[in-house]
């Protein structure tokens, strides 16, 4: 995790999570798809922020959010949001 701060927080709905929690969650994702690929799609810079849009394709090899493995390849696209400080993530 050299690309995140120490003192990371990731924003969403139902809490901040800290970069602990980012890291199991990073963790979890390559045993649920091993294969995972992540394609960046556009990167938008205003000073300190950047916007990114990203698509994953993976195949599903292990249970996620209660669905089970069914061996099949899912694709899902995202926004996401990065704040950088000496190119460094600080905040998601």
């Amino acid at each position: 995790m050299d690309l995140f701060a120490a003192d990371y927080m990731e924003h969403r709905v139902g809490g901040a999570r800290t970069n602990q929690e980012c890291a199991d969650i990073i963790k979890g994702a390559q045993r649920i798809f091993p294969d995972l690929h992540v394609k960046i799609e556009d990167i938008v810079e205003d000073d300190d922020l950047l916007a990114v849009r990203v698509i994953f394709d993976a195949t599903h090899k292990d249970t996620f959010m209660g669905i089970e493995a069914a061996d099949k390849n899912i694709r899902w696209e995202a926004m996401e949001f990065l704040r950088l400080k000496d190119g460094i993530i600080t905040e998601t």
